[in-house]
């Protein structure tokens, strides 16, 4: 080793080290005060989804006011439609549920003999007992319902806050940044505005996706169709593998229901559509797709999940976008960027 250059290599590394030691203090602040934090994130993303929406109104040439008008009367109005769903998918499924229960009672007689010789006892599983466990499970559920309820209420009124000073907020960032780092104003603005497509795309597919599900499974006469669409427009944020987990129990039921080759058939034309949304409209939508690489986001979902829980899943891409536009604004820093990109392409050489 030349010692004329191993100072500047020594000085190399231990950048790397306190750039990686600051991230990993940050994160674990992240996760400590994720109860917190997690919520205003995902309102701070709900803001930039609707914020959009109401530069949309002002391009069609109405005053800010009216725009935010019409802007927070499209939020009260999505707010209704997700609870009455959700709450009117409940009580149908709470009528449905006795018979249910018989069907599955008939059922665990013809299947005793199995379930003895795997060491299970079907007398306690009798509609008695069945009722009773779902009870149990059902007022579990209404205990903790305030724990459920209390993160929604926060990104509801941080959300609903933030739409009324989204316009000053914006400028109040850009006169900051300009002052700050007025040669980097413009490569936050290509971040934000990265996001907000990538946010406003995403919603736009997911709504495809779920409108054509919907239509799939009430043609096939799967029940609470309607509701199973909204939860494959909801969970088809999580990339890869959200679409899947919002399709098992409308599959289930179907083959509880219709029988195995409705529930095969359920599988069939929802993987279409999934493919159809994530294979042809969204690589449309996007022109090149994500700039992220496939293994990455795959672990962003992992990562985020164990920073910010369940809204750090939803928020997975999001988030990873966000941090490898941060890291392209400084040299110090452009590599890690670099490694969450997709593959080069040609002969490997960065562009």
């Amino acid at each position: 080793m030349n010692p004329a250059q191993s100072p500047s290599k020594v000085s190399g590394i231990s950048g790397i080290l306190i750039t990686l030691a600051a991230a990993i203090l940050l994160l674990a602040g992240i996760q400590a005060a994720s109860s917190i934090l997690g919520p205003l994130i995902l309102s701070v993303y709900l803001t930039l989804i609707f914020g959009t929406l109401l530069h949309w109104f002002e391009r069609k040439g109405l005053s800010t006011r009216s725009a935010l008008i019409l802007t927070l009367i499209a939020f009260f109005a999505i707010i209704a439609v997700f609870i009455g769903m959700i709450a009117g998918s409940f009580i149908q499924a709470m009528s449905d549920l006795p018979g249910y229960l018989e069907k599955l009672e008939s059922d665990l007689e013809l299947a005793s003999p199995f379930l003895i010789s795997i060491g299970i006892d079907p007398e306690t599983l009798t509609l008695q007992n069945l009722i009773q466990i779902f009870s149990a499970e059902i007022r579990g559920l209404m205990n903790n319902l305030w724990d459920i309820a209390s993160p929604l209420i926060l990104v509801f009124l941080t959300t609903l806050f933030l739409l009324f000073e989204a316009k000053g907020f914006s400028q109040k960032l850009q006169i900051i940044i300009r002052e700050l780092r007025p040669g980097d104003l413009n490569r936050f603005i290509d971040l934000a505005q990265k996001n907000i497509d990538y946010l406003v795309i995403r919603t736009e597919v997911n709504l495809a996706t779920g409108i054509g599900t919907a239509i799939i499974l009430s043609l096939l006469g799967v029940k609470y169709a309607i509701f199973w669409g909204f939860l494959a427009f909801l969970l088809g944020f999580i990339p890869n593998i959200g679409f899947w987990i919002a399709i098992v129990p409308p599959m289930l039921l179907a083959w509880f229901d219709l029988g195995p080759l409705q529930a095969f058939l359920v599988l069939i034309g929802s993987g279409l559509m999934d493919f159809l949304s994530e294979y042809i409209l969204f690589p449309h939508f996007t022109a090149r797709g994500l700039e992220l690489s496939t293994a990455v986001v795959f672990i962003s979902l992992f990562f985020w999940g164990w920073i910010l829980g369940g809204i750090g899943v939803l928020l997975a891409v999001p988030l990873t976008l966000c941090v490898q536009m941060v890291c392209e604004l400084s040299d110090e820093t452009r590599w890690i960027g670099y490694l969450l990109g997709p593959p080069p392409e040609g002969n490997g050489e960065k562009k």
